[in-house]
């Protein structure tokens, strides 16, 4: 029988995700915050952690005096805190995309840069409801990243406010933006662990599929799913 992969419901643009795996052949099942189908993850062999809202604040230690609850979703928060933990714990290949790699590395003690235009000065949002923002990264020798892309650089795309601050524990940077924006991270000590891939980047949303830092990441995560 042909692995299956959990994807986490994303409330932003979840069909390209589906789409993404649908155009690789991957069997997926949908763990969906709203139906709360936590032990749905018992039936899959691997972990992909979409994209969307913002991370509730008070999850990675900071303060929200609560004139913006509308822009999080708490219980999304709690249930993929809840899947992403079985999943470590079960030695689950993990995939993290955007918000799914800044929620790997608040699962593990790490912070995030609320909002990288008033912290930072730096504009990594998309640049139209229909048009991403392209940005090259530079990809950290001796890597996981490096292993799967065989490059030392590259253009990805760029849709968020928010990024990774202070690295949570077992983690390392395995990719930089030109001004020093954390753009990928995996676990510093791999040795008996499990494949943990989290990406800035939206691979499922790259116009050119060949690109190294989509089909080669998709590839792989494949063959580490079929492992299991």
């Amino acid at each position: 029988m042909k692995k299956q992969v959990a994807v986490s419901k994303s409330n932003s643009k979840f069909q390209k995700y589906l789409e993404w795996l649908e155009e690789n052949n991957v069997n997926y099942l949908i763990l969906d915050w709203e139906k709360n189908n936590v032990d749905d993850i018992k039936k899959c062999s691997s972990l992909i952690l979409t994209g969307g809202v913002d991370i509730y604040p008070e999850l990675y230690n900071d303060w929200d005096d609560g004139s913006s609850e509308e822009l999080y979703i708490p219980e999304r928060d709690g249930f993929e805190f809840k899947i992403l933990e079985y999943a470590l714990e079960h030695k689950y290949p993990v995939l993290g995309i955007c918000r799914g790699m800044q929620l790997i590395n608040c699962k593990l003690g790490g912070n995030l840069i609320s909002d990288l235009e008033t912290i930072r000065g730096v504009n990594h949002r998309k640049i139209s409801d229909t048009e991403e923002r392209i940005h090259e990264i530079k990809v950290m020798p001796d890597t996981l990243l490096f292993e799967i892309t065989r490059t030392e650089s590259g253009t990805v795309n760029s849709s968020h406010h928010q990024a990774v601050d202070r690295l949570g524990e077992g983690l390392m940077i395995s990719a930089k933006s030109s001004d020093g924006v954390t753009e990928a991270i995996e676990l510093s000590d791999k040795a008996g662990k499990t494949f943990l891939l989290g990406i800035q980047w939206h691979p499922e949303r790259m116009k050119d599929k060949q690109n190294s830092f989509a089909k080669n990441i998709i590839e792989r995560f494949i063959t580490e799913t079929d492992k299991r």
